[in-house]
């Protein structure tokens, strides 16, 4: 059973995506704002390490990561979890992207995306964001992500690259 805030909406196509400034699983902490300047942002909101969808997901990204590095965008990913557990995903993923915690939930919960259960607490829902570099939504997917071609290709057509 899912419960989710009413009064949040996850931001729509032309909205301004929420800022935010989140610790990372690589170190040192990653602002919305900062990358936007250098191209398009794929933010990719995840459940967590115990989501075997959610880890086969970014092991697919990290297929394409290259290629959308070089159409100069940047991929980030963000968990509702606890610092350890962003580590444990970036080792079971592969990926080589930002992957941040927003462990007080406060970022997943600004972009309408806390859910709960009684198993796993409170965690993202999994979402994908492509914010261009006026920080708008260019493109949302929420459940289930774009295969990592068809977000390269979105991306590819932003850039021209």
């Amino acid at each position: 059973m899912f419960t989710r805030r009413k009064d949040i909406a996850v931001p729509e196509v032309g909205a301004e995506a929420p800022e935010f400034n989140l610790p990372s699983a690589q170190g040192g902490q990653l602002r919305l704002s900062m990358r936007t300047v250098h191209g398009p942002v794929v933010v990719v909101f995840f459940r967590g390490a115990w989501s075997e969808e959610d880890v086969a997901y970014f092991e697919a990204l990290s297929q394409k990561e290259d290629e959308i590095n070089h159409a100069r965008a940047s991929v980030v990913g963000i968990g509702a979890i606890e610092p350890d557990e962003a580590r444990e995903f970036v080792r079971a993923s592969g990926i080589k992207s930002y992957v941040l915690y927003d462990y007080v939930r406060a970022t997943t919960r600004q972009w309408g995306l806390l859910e709960k259960d009684k198993e796993h607490g409170q965690y993202a829902r999994p979402a994908v964001f492509i914010v261009d570099s006026d920080r708008k939504v260019v493109h949302a997917w929420t459940g289930e992500g774009p295969p990592a071609e068809e977000i390269l290709a979105r991306v590819s057509d932003i850039t021209g690259l």
